[in-house]
């Protein structure tokens, strides 16, 4: 039984943009120009290209395998068990952290209306105590839905994607046309911190973050009409689309600023409102409605799509302990068949996340790092199945495959680097205790005992992790010792990466392996499928 492609380039389309405005758009013109200044506007524009590149490898990956799981199963296919674990530790880690970024958003907004839940620490909106309590009480209430209503906010989800279009056209337009100061673009000059500005933008201010929502198009892939032209046509028009409409936000956010609110630079912007950056500006602007209906986007938008991710992040935690990748008691469910223990450890965990990081942004650092390092075993496996599956359909083959995949591994690791040693350090922390409990789930799991690690395959990861961190440390973004020049950073990374992609392409696991965990995995996909 094989998956129905009926869903047309056009409805392929919408459904990509509706998942790339999400609440990025919300702090994403505010945080990028406080990085980059008026230069944010190119931000938006080379980080909607980097992404559709990287786009470009699971196009024709998800086309020739439509199999539910991603970068999980190509990396188990690729590089045996070991491997599929880890991408599958740090896919749940990054579905994991929107939860709580979505609801730090709400808070964030919210304190121009509910006082003392949020304080300025750093030039960052911390939650209070108050805050903490507030925020507790939305986890938890997301976490009941998941477990007894999750089907209504289901149903409801066109109209919010309706909602989530609309709202920021609309406030593009009227920054744009109410009250503009042009003279912004150049008071402060157009770049004030360089072109590492741009870039410390893309990774952590909000840009490679809103533009990751392409993955839609990807994992629709396989139910889509004519995939050779909708595939291309669905990621290109979407991520085309977005920049443009992220750039006119961010042209609209810069213009529309009052001068007065610059008199310190775009490091320090400070306005009244400004957690919650647009509603602030139609505060200054004397547009009421918009602020209101601001307030309800930036409540609605977030949870829209954190309730979603409850659910996503609950069942990849179910599954990595169905495989013995994570303890057993993740596994169990409730009478509803809804895996209980496993939203109420995202729970815990998901609070503890407002911890160490301080604000919308620092978490969105973290989650876009954990994006790129998941999605950068698309660029390695595509070359090793191109190799190793030779005769399986491709409805969308990518021209000239190596050289893209190796571009796009390029570019995932410019952005990791760019992402900044404060944010690296935490990041490849968590992976390795996602090591330390694979290997400990599988040594202590009494079905286990047979079952292979493809350890041998599993060094590129390692190599992957032990290079990114010490790249990131001497580097010069976000407490680096700056022992690399940020124009040093560019050669150093590509020679790097083509080590690591090397080693990448030669540990594959063997071609037998390979095609008995592909025949496992189709047989497990068309088993759910007749369910």
């Amino acid at each position: 039984m094989q998956l129905k492609r009926n869903i047309s380039k056009t409805s392929l389309l919408f459904l990509s943009i509706g998942s790339i405005v999400g609440s990025g758009w919300l702090f994403g013109s505010f945080y990028t120009a406080q990085l980059a200044g008026p230069a944010a506007i190119v931000a938006w524009m080379l980080g909607g290209l980097f992404v559709a590149i990287i786009a470009l490898t699971f196009a024709e990956l998800s086309t020739m395998l439509p199999l539910s799981g991603g970068s999980i199963a190509y990396s188990l296919m690729s590089h045996g068990k070991m491997a599929g674990a880890i991408f599958g530790w740090i896919t749940w880690l990054w579905t994991m952290v929107v939860v709580p970024i979505e609801v730090q958003a709400v808070m964030q907004y919210a304190s121009n209306y509910i006082p003392n839940v949020t304080e300025r620490v750093n030039n960052a909106d911390v939650l209070t105590t108050r805050g903490l309590l507030v925020a507790t009480a939305l986890m938890a209430l997301l976490s009941i839905i998941n477990v007894i209503g999750v089907k209504f906010m289901a149903e409801t989800n066109k109209m919010v994607v309706i909602w989530k279009l609309i709202i920021p056209i609309a406030v593009a337009y009227l920054l744009l046309t109410t009250k503009i100061h042009p003279e912004n673009l150049s008071s402060h000059d157009f770049a004030p911190f360089g072109f590492n500005g741009i870039l410390s933008g893309i990774a952590i201010g909000g840009v490679s973050f809103s533009f990751f929502g392409f993955q839609t198009a990807i994992f629709l892939a396989g139910e889509a009409k004519n995939p050779q032209k909708s595939i291309p046509f669905a990621l290109f028009g979407s991520l085309f689309a977005c920049m443009i409409l992220y750039s006119v936000l961010q042209l609209g956010f810069i213009i529309s600023l009052n001068p007065n609110s610059l008199v310190n630079g775009w490091g320090q912007i400070s306005f009244t409102g400004d957690a919650g950056p647009f509603a602030g500006i139609f505060i200054g602007l004397g547009l009421a409605f918009m602020v209101k209906v601001l307030y309800f986007d930036a409540i609605l938008s977030p949870l829209g799509t954190a309730v979603g991710f409850v659910a996503s992040s609950s069942r990849i935690l179910y599954s990595m302990s169905l495989q013995n990748d994570a303890p057993k008691a993740f596994a169990k469910v409730n009478r509803f068949s809804i895996p209980w223990l496993a939203i109420v450890a995202n729970f815990i965990i998901g609070m503890l996340f407002f911890l160490p990081f301080s604000g919308w942004q620092s978490m969105v650092a973290f989650l876009s790092a954990a994006i790129v390092v998941s999605l950068a075993c698309g660029p390695i496996c595509l070359p090793i199945f191109r190799k190793k599956f030779p005769n399986i359909l491709r409805p969308f083959k990518l021209p000239f495959a190596n050289a893209i995949s190796f571009i796009a591994f390029y570019i995932c690791n410019l952005l990791l680097q760019w992402s900044g040693w404060n944010t690296v350090w935490k990041l490849q922390c968590a992976v390795g205790l996602g090591v330390f409990i694979v290997i400990g789930s599988h040594y202590f799991a009494k079905d286990s005992a047979q079952e292979k690690l493809h350890m041998k395959s599993f060094s590129w990861i390692i190599l992957y992790l032990i290079l990114s961190t010490i790249t990131s440390y001497l580097g010069t973004f976000g407490g680096g010792i700056a022992l690399i020049s940020m124009q040093m950073d560019f050669i150093v990374i590509l020679i790097t990466s083509a080590i690591i992609f090397y080693v990448a392409q030669k540990s594959a696991i063997s071609d037998e392996e390979s095609n008995e965990l592909y025949e496992k995995l189709i047989s497990e996909h068309l088993k759910k499928k007749n369910l």
